[in-house]
């Protein structure tokens, strides 16, 4: 893991992010207005499947029916601060997403996320199941408007205000950006390999989906060493972690592509 920390040049860095709107700039802002809340994020399927009930005044949420081990995945980024069993559900995920929203994923047979971990849009977090109290292999799905919540809103319009209109196919929506790169003249490549060709340069620091990490070329710049490079579907291309704005040389809660 490398040092969080960044040349000289970081502090002009900051702010010209922050002069461009891509990210707020909060450090040394002591009169400034309480920060605005997250915009809300673009959603991905949750799952594959029919909807068998809806959301009523006595059902939180929509159960989504499939096969058993049909793949659940996140329906936008966030962190996860439920993984565990629980009284009719069997088994549970919630995950606390960057608007502050809270969606919530129940009936699994198999959980692929822990607790504090971050998860991108789209990202496999189950497979389904009919665990607890259930008739038959389902996701039910909640939204929650925050972790205080005792009540689901319907999921359909949370998710159709999000891009996803239910039922949907996983891949569908568009995810939201989860990393920022930072620095000038950065290469994307085709691979991860140096003598790859260049896709495209960036001009400068970049809000970026990451949707997976792998190790390829050893790179050495900005007095870092660093073998993980991203794959940015927006880019179409791969680029060094090296230049990745996050402290870890691995980036947590994307996958290994």
């Amino acid at each position: 893991m490398r040092a969080f920390k960044r040349p000289q040049s970081l502090g002009m860095l900051v702010a010209t992010v922050a002069a461009a709107g891509l990210v707020p700039l909060t450090a040394g802002a002591a009169d400034a207005a309480p920060p605005a809340k997250p915009a809300d994020y673009a959603g991905s399927c949750p799952t594959a499947g029919t909807i068998t009930q809806g959301w009523h005044s006595g059902h939180d949420g929509v159960d989504i029916a499939n096969n058993r081990g049909t793949p659940i995945y996140s329906a936008g980024p966030g962190t996860v601060i439920v993984s565990g069993t629980a009284s009719g559900y069997g088994q549970w995920i919630r995950i606390r997403h960057d608007d502050g929203t809270v969606t919530e994923y129940g009936h699994m047979y198999e959980r692929l996320v822990s607790v504090n971990q971050r998860v991108s849009g789209g990202q496999l977090i189950a497979r389904m199941g009919s665990e607890g109290q259930s008739t038959g292999p389902h996701l039910h799905f909640e939204a929650h408007s925050s972790t205080s919540s005792t009540r689901g809103m319907d999921p359909v319009p949370y998710l159709a205000a999000r891009g996803v209109s239910l039922p949907c196919t996983p891949g569908s929506g568009t995810p939201g950006t989860n990393f920022t790169t930072w620095g000038t003249s950065v290469r994307v490549r085709a691979d991860a390999r140096l003598n790859a060709a260049v896709v495209r340069t960036l001009t400068g620091p970049t809000p970026v989906f990451v949707e997976c990490q792998k190790h390829g070329d050893v790179v050495n710049a900005e007095g870092y060493s660093n073998d993980a490079w991203s794959y940015i579907p927006g880019l179409g291309g791969y680029v060094s972690n090296i230049y990745i704005d996050h402290p870890a040389a691995w980036l947590p809660g994307v996958r290994e592509c």
